[in-house]
């Protein structure tokens, strides 16, 4: 509806950024909100192109006027969904702790940016070996990883073959990663229903992966456990994964 709005130039994945980063900056702005002039300075989008984005987005319910003359604000439709996805981060936070606690391996939780995989929280396991090269913030080509592999592999097969393409080049850095490969490990993935993938993101180091189910709409995170290749046998590849969905399934 909000493409349809705003007219078929400006379809795309380019409106839906403009759209997000017009109300990022009314987050940023807080309860004061701010004017159109205002807004279009921090966001760099023309006041005409503000101002239609924001008939949209207050039609919606995601902004609303502010308590100052010709302000606006975020509404409360963007303030439940925001509400709703840090709960639901919270969750999978202490849901990852568990994995770990039971698997004994390190355990990350990943979203998608742009073309890559973004961790965004990590935990360590009792086992004396962990595989911490991957910390919170870091960005690898989705794929590489389990979770990001577990990600990719959950998207309509025309976006999966745009992402691979534009990260060709990068893949082989990740252990000689190609992109004939990669795509190959996303129709496993979906044939196993859970990513597994070894000596990419890290030599010497195997991933399991699974994809977090959303209510509506495909998932936005998915999870991993990694840990040595020695250690990561197939049966304990499908006991990781056991214990993946159980724990998962107190989102429900």
């Amino acid at each position: 509806m909000v493409m349809e709005s705003l007219g078929s130039t400006s379809a795309g994945p380019k409106t839906l950024r403009r759209g997000l980063q017009i109300l990022d900056t009314l987050r940023e702005a807080g309860p004061d909100g701010l004017r159109i002039p205002d807004i279009a300075a921090r966001t760099g989008i023309h006041r005409p192109t503000v101002y239609r984005f924001l008939e949209v987005l207050i039609d919606m319910g995601y902004v609303k006027e502010g308590p100052e003359a010709r302000s606006f604000t975020v509404g409360s439709i963007a303030l439940n969904t925001e509400s709703s996805h840090t709960s639901r981060l919270a969750k999978l936070k202490l849901i990852l702790r568990k994995i770990s606690d039971e698997c004994g391996d390190s355990s990350f939780l990943v979203t998608q940016s742009d073309n890559d995989s973004l961790c965004i929280h990590r935990e360590v396991g009792d086992y004396p070996v962990q595989v911490l090269a991957v910390s919170v913030g870091h960005r690898q080509p989705l794929g590489v990883g389990a979770a990001g592999l577990a990600l990719l592999a959950s998207m309509p097969q025309d976006q999966v073959q745009e992402i691979v393409a534009a990260n060709a080049e990068r893949l082989r850095q990740f252990g000689g990663m190609t992109a004939t490969r990669l795509l190959c490990l996303v129709k496993a993935t979906r044939e196993r229903g859970w990513a597994v993938v070894g000596n990419a993101a890290v030599p010497g180091v195997l991933g399991v992966g699974v994809a977090v189910s959303q209510p509506k709409g495909r998932p936005t995170m998915a999870l991993s456990v990694s840990g040595l290749t020695e250690r990561m046998s197939i049966a304990r590849q499908r006991m990781i994964v056991e214990v993946i969905h159980r724990n998962l399934a107190s989102l429900r």
